[in-house]
C-alpha cells in the first residue's frame, strides 16, 4: 500500500487526475511493478490512450474506504472474539 500511495502522489503531483491531463511513465518518473498493475486493474490508474496514464480519484477514494471498512471489519471482530473469550472465563 505505501507504493501505491507514493504511485497516487506521483500522479497528483504531475496532474495526471483526468483523461485529458495523462501523462506517460518517464513524466511520472514511475515504472510498472505489482502495485501499479495492480492499481490499473482496480481502475485506480486508467489510460486514455496508449503510454498515457491517470488517476481516478473517485476509484482511489473508493479503494481506500473499502480498505478501512475491511480493518474495521477485522477489529471488530477480534474484539467480539476477545470479548467471548474474557466472559468465558466467568463461568
Amino acid at each position: 500500500m505505501h507504493r501505491q500511495r507514493a504511485i497516487v502522489r506521483a500522479c497528483e503531483q504531475a496532474g495526471a487526475v483526468a483523461a485529458d491531463s495523462a501523462c506517460g511513465m518517464q513524466e511520472l518518473g514511475l515504472s510498472v511493478d505489482f502495485a501499479w498493475r495492480q492499481l490499473a486493474s482496480l481502475a485506480v490508474l486508467r489510460s486514455p490512450a496508449a503510454g498515457r496514464w491517470f488517476l481516478d480519484r473517485p476509484n482511489w477514494r473508493r479503494l481506500c474506504r473499502r480498505r478501512l471498512m475491511l480493518v474495521a471489519g477485522v477489529a471488530i471482530g477480534l474484539l467480539l472474539v476477545l470479548l467471548s473469550a474474557w466472559s468465558m472465563r466467568w463461568r
